[in-house]
């Protein structure tokens, strides 16, 4: 554990700043050694983008989750069950990545000669093997926010951390509580850290890095379409001319109750995150989704039950290389980030990992991560830019 230099009663051993998958790992971990935990969270529900969201299908998760079948993969999921205290039950998928082009579908081979801007992004999403889970990301939410016994603050907004000898020594929320620990867990966005961190602790390479880096803002689409769609599990990566691609998977039909069919749908589109404010730029990247969805399946639209946006801000980038391994914030001694931006896995495989690898290096263990080996897996072909 941290210890501070400066002479003051500290409140809690350790504050976890946001309360979304991430968050909510670090929080029951550093529980699990003994410390006295505070977790923040800027919304009155945990889970983040990780939560459930009801639909005439059932309980389905915010936004596409993926998760590629590594050997690292496998590890992962079996830090979480040890985390979570349950088995993630799941299936692998093998389907090769398509399009459709010239009115057929085809293996999807990359972008050819087109520049997409994304591309790299999309990548993370073009495997021909994924898993599918039966328990799903919404369920690890429940059960960490169950097990989660310490000091809960939501809709609470960290506004401003003062900082003394390299440590992070009181920690301002919502502009008036203060409080305090000798060791703080940032896992919210990291570009908010170049607002409430004093100038000085923002080196000019973070800066540029956190501001003007390329980082993209998430425009989801969940779909529950009438009837069957399609059969297909692969991923499917949409694109027309002179447009950004747009990256989706149908998951399996489900009858009802009553008898009736339904499907699954979930889309995302990338959008620069410096115009996700803008709502007719946002306005328009759905109405990109939906129109290539309709060029490949005409009917797929007709009679939907329900359509879900979510807009994911600052959702896909990567920040490598910036920080050390373990996420620990330059000339702070006490502050470390957790984040996706910080592993070279995409989404949320990216950030359990750095979360595995951050709490190991605050409890003084070392952390095993497989390093990825494409030799021994068959990816199928990849996108180029």
């Amino acid at each position: 554990m941290a210890q501070s230099k400066t002479i003051k009663t500290h409140e809690y051993d350790s504050i976890v700043i946001g309360g979304g998958l991430s968050g909510l790992l670090a929080a029951n971990q550093l529980e699990s050694t003994g410390r006295k935990v505070a977790l923040i969270e800027a919304h009155d529900t945990l889970g983040g983008m990780s939560r459930a969201a009801q639909s005439p299908a059932g309980a389905v998760d915010h936004v596409l989750k993926f998760f590629p079948v590594t050997d690292d993969s496998e590890e992962m999921f079996a830090w979480l069950e040890s985390v979570i205290g349950r088995p993630i039950e799941r299936t692998i998928v093998e389907a090769p990545p398509i399009n459709y082009d010239e009115g057929k579908f085809k293996p999807f081979i990359g972008f050819g000669d087109d520049k997409v801007e994304t591309a790299g992004e999309i990548d993370a999403y073009a495997k021909s093997r994924f898993y599918e889970l039966t328990t799903p990301v919404n369920e690890w939410i429940s059960a960490l926010a169950e097990s989660f016994t310490g000091t809960l603050l939501t809709n609470s907004y960290v506004t401003k951390m003062q900082v003394e000898d390299a440590f992070v020594i009181e920690i301002l929320v919502n502009g008036s509580k203060r409080i305090s620990a000798r060791e703080v867990i940032f896992a919210a966005t990291p570009q908010q850290l170049s607002r409430i961190l004093p100038d000085e602790f923002v080196t000019g390479r973070l800066r540029q890095k956190l501001l003007k880096g390329e980082f993209w803002t998430g425009i989801n689409l969940d779909l529950v379409h009438k009837g069957q769609v399609t059969e297909s599990r692969a991923v499917h990566i949409l694109k027309g001319a002179n447009e950004e691609p747009s990256t989706g998977v149908f998951h399996p039909a489900k009858t009802l109750e009553d008898g009736s069919v339904v499907q699954v749908s979930q889309w995302v589109t990338l959008v620069p995150r410096d115009i996700t404010d803008e709502s007719e730029l946002t306005g328009s990247a759905l109405k990109q989704i939906k129109r290539q969805v309709k060029r490949a399946y005409e009917n797929s639209l007709e009679g939907l039950l329900k359509e879900r946006i979510v807009v994911s801000p600052t959702s896909h980038g990567d920040f490598l290389g910036t920080l050390e391994e373990d996420g620990r914030w330059p000339k702070l001694s006490n502050l470390w980030v957790i984040s996706s931006f910080l592993d070279k896995e995409k989404n949320v495989s990216g950030a359990i990992r750095q979360a595995r690898r951050t709490l190991a290096s605050i409890a003084g263990e070392p952390a095993t991560i497989v390093e990825r080996d494409t030799d021994l897996h068959e990816e199928g072909p990849q996108p180029t830019a």
